[in-house]
């Protein structure tokens, strides 16, 4: 029998409408997104339903977003049994509270601080990310050697898949690369709409506020194990995860590794619970022969429940 691993997606998914489907409809839902809404200091479900003030692409309202989506949404379903749990970026909160690390009220009060945190760490127009497709981690390490100059950073960030990784750095050598990226031999470079240098060395600014901020809050052994972004390997002891989280914002996110892994401890279903299909995607890209299964709407709730 193979194992499966449940998997949360990050920054970048979240749309207009999200969850708005489960709301009223399923009862777990409701209770979970009426819990977030209290847990917050803005309008939470105004923000992810209708979005009339533009504000759902802000990093400190998409992360509370996008967590409260994925456990409405994994709260709705029945029998999911995993053996392992991951997310990406943003998304291994959701797995910290599917594998009852965290409470699901501390995550958001947590990713709304985190989200404020990377929000202010630099003034707007300092850092900046881009995805450099078609070339592989250390061809685009190589380049980013070269594009650094003295007081300027341009790092390996998201280590997506064969062929996309994502760099973040000072916006001033995001540009050049975004410039010189096909001479470079990219096939090509897109400007990424993020406000800030993301899991590069510069976040490290935030680490202290950060690590202050999450040590007010109960940390448990997980439930079941979580793949970490920061090194691609499981952990279910509390401190270490708590850690990890914190080193999480200054380092590369590593889903290549992590989901390598999972298939040699001989994962073979992925399902991937939140708005959108861009880890299904990028595993695809991965292994082509694992089973993907993805969870982004009621109804796919119901057939979910249905099946089960």
């Amino acid at each position: 029998m193979g194992k499966t691993a449940i998997i949360f997606p990050g920054q970048g998914a979240q749309k207009v409408g999200m969850a708005k489907d489960l709301y009223e409809v399923d009862t777990q839902a409701t209770e979970i997104l009426n819990q977030a809404q209290n847990a917050v200091d803005f309008d939470l479900l105004e923000t992810m339903f209708t979005d009339e003030e533009g504000k759902l692409g802000e990093t400190e309202n998409t992360q509370p977003a996008l967590l409260t989506h994925s456990i409405a949404l994994l709260n709705a379903l029945n029998n999911v049994e995993a053996d392992y749990t991951m997310g990406h970026s943003l998304g291994e909160y959701s797995s910290l509270v599917a594998a009852e690390v965290l409470s699901f009220e501390d995550a958001v009060k947590i990713v709304r601080k985190r989200g404020e945190l990377m929000a202010q760490a630099f003034p707007s127009g300092v850092g900046s990310m881009a995805a450099v497709l078609g070339l592989d981690y250390d061809e685009v390490a190589e380049i980013c050697e070269k594009l650094s100059e003295e007081g300027s950073i341009i790092e390996p960030a998201n280590i997506n898949s064969p062929g996309q990784i994502v760099v973040s750095g000072h916006k001033t050598a995001i540009d050049r690369i975004v410039e010189q990226g096909k001479s470079l031999g990219a096939k090509r470079v897109l400007p990424l709409n993020v406000s800030g240098p993301f899991h590069s060395s510069m976040m490290q600014v935030i680490e202290k506020d950060f690590e202050d901020y999450i040590n007010q809050f109960e940390w448990h052994d997980a439930k079941i194990p979580v793949v970490q972004n920061y090194h691609a390997e499981a952990e279910t002891d509390a401190e270490v995860i708590k850690q990890n989280m914190v080193k999480q914002l200054y380092s590369p996110v590593q889903f290549i590794k992590s989901t390598e892994w999972l298939i040699d401890q001989g994962v073979d279903h992925f399902i991937e619970i939140g708005p959108g299909k861009v880890l299904s995607g990028l595993i695809k890209k991965i292994n082509r022969d694992i089973k993907l299964t993805s969870i982004q709407t009621l109804e796919d709730v119901k057939g979910w429940n249905e099946n089960e």
